[in-house]
């Protein structure tokens, strides 16, 4: 059993995926997590603050450039490094330097090259995330894909310590300027790996493709009931998470956390209890299938909200802390290893850039656009009731997957490849 287990995880592609999982976390959580942080550092009012979730809005709408990423070459790059790693470089590079402008931004007296800035680093971050879904979908068989959902994640929550935790362990001896450089540089050796240190076979050709076919091809293979079913589904699983997690940063500081402490328990301790649920999340898929581990993971999500409600009531009790966090991050890795997996069966791999961005992008909706008055909620009724509707929010995707087990199983979701 050992040895299977080391069979599908200890390969050259999966170790690859964990690499490139890693390069795609950091931008992700340093948008999402420290610099928020850094904001409310800053004395940013909490309303400004979480208008700052609308430069997330890249994550939602990279099906719009998608088919470009799928159906063209980078001019003499990809003669040398191929397709899919020819774009990774450019967007890389694209990603470094954006980054390095972000914390050199100064957001007291410039918040609006602040946005901006964030912004285009959401811009290149999403670039990335296609090429690399892309990517990992590619090169794996259809028995790989739930260890490669896993190893993503795990990849995502190791770049989520370094762009977390690292972040603000550095900005005890580096102002947040150098820490953003030297963040960039992470970035910079991430990229060398996956470039040139990890050779990995991927037959995709960019060949010029009609730009809509993507698109055509998942609405003809299924009806437009089941699309709108899919889509509510995809948008509504994380979305009570998501709310939550927007503003658990922000409720740490505000509740009387150090850096530090918030550095131990959300960011070192949280990305352990992370990967531990990802993994068993994994191993749910495999046991019970896709819809049954996405049942299990969703009513974990559901109820590790209502932790930050606990906390809320106690006060700044480190103790109580690592509870909340031990529980939102273990149901968030349960269901991020089911949900990616899911996301994966139903791209056809023809079209795997463009789909995969499609349907991640939806989800990304509930983490932008209406995660974003969350701090208008948190000014106007508290703390508590906050996290209590967001725990709420999570209950339709939980109705919808008890009937998509009876009536629309992942079987005739999938696509004939």
């Amino acid at each position: 059993m050992f040895g299977n287990f080391l069979k599908l995880y200890c390969n050259k592609n999966q170790i690859l995926i964990f690499v490139m999982g890693i390069s795609s976390g950091i931008p992700l959580y340093l948008i999402l997590s420290t610099l928020f942080i850094w904001l409310t550092r800053e004395n940013i009012d909490i309303s400004t603050i979480g208008l700052f979730a609308l430069t997330q809005i890249p994550w939602s709408l990279k099906f719009l450039w998608a088919p470009l990423l799928d159906n063209y070459n980078v001019p003499y790059l990809h003669k040398f490094l191929g397709q899919r790693k020819s774009w990774l470089l450019l967007i890389q590079l694209n990603l470094m330097l954006f980054i390095i402008f972000l914390g050199y931004s100064d957001p007291v007296n410039n918040l609006q090259t602040t946005a901006i800035f964030a912004l285009l680093v959401s811009f290149f971050s999403a670039s990335q995330d296609i090429v690399v879904d892309a990517y990992r979908i590619e090169i794996l068989d259809d028995d790989s894909q739930g260890a490669g959902a896993a190893m993503t994640q795990f990849g995502y929550r190791i770049g989520g310590l370094l762009a977390g935790a690292g972040s603000l362990y550095l900005t005890l001896y580096f102002s947040w300027e150098q820490v953003f450089l030297l963040v960039s540089i992470i970035i910079f050796f991430l990229m060398i790996l996956i470039i040139f240190v990890f050779p990995s076979k991927n037959n995709h050709t960019s060949s010029n493709r009609n730009l809509i076919s993507p698109f055509k091809e998942f609405i003809f293979r299924n009806s437009l009931f089941n699309i709108s079913l899919i889509f509510i589904f995809i948008f509504s699983f994380k979305f009570g998470d998501v709310i939550a997690g927007v503003m658990a940063n922000p409720f740490y500081v505000k509740i009387g956390f150090t850096n530090i402490e918030i550095a131990n328990a959300s960011k070192i301790f949280g990305v352990i209890m992370t990967i531990v649920g990802v993994f068993v999340g994994g191993f749910l898929v495999k046991q019970f299938g896709i819809l049954k581990a996405l049942i299990i993971s969703g009513f974990f999500q559901i109820f590790s909200n209502l932790l930050y409600v606990l906390l809320n009531n106690v006060g700044p009790e480190i103790n109580y802390l690592f509870l909340t966090v031990a529980g939102e991050n273990f149901s968030g890795g349960l269901g991020s290893a089911a949900f990616v997996a899911y996301l994966s069966a139903l791209c056809n791999k023809k079209y795997t850039g463009t789909q995969y961005a499609l349907l991640s992008s939806i989800m990304g909706l509930a983490r932008t656009i209406l995660s974003s008055p969350s701090g208008y909620i948190v000014e106007a009724f508290g703390w508590g009731k906050f996290f209590i509707f967001s725990t709420i929010c999570g209950l339709p995707a939980i109705m919808i997957l008890f009937w998509m087990r009876v009536k629309f199983p992942i079987k005739n979701q999938k696509p004939n490849l």
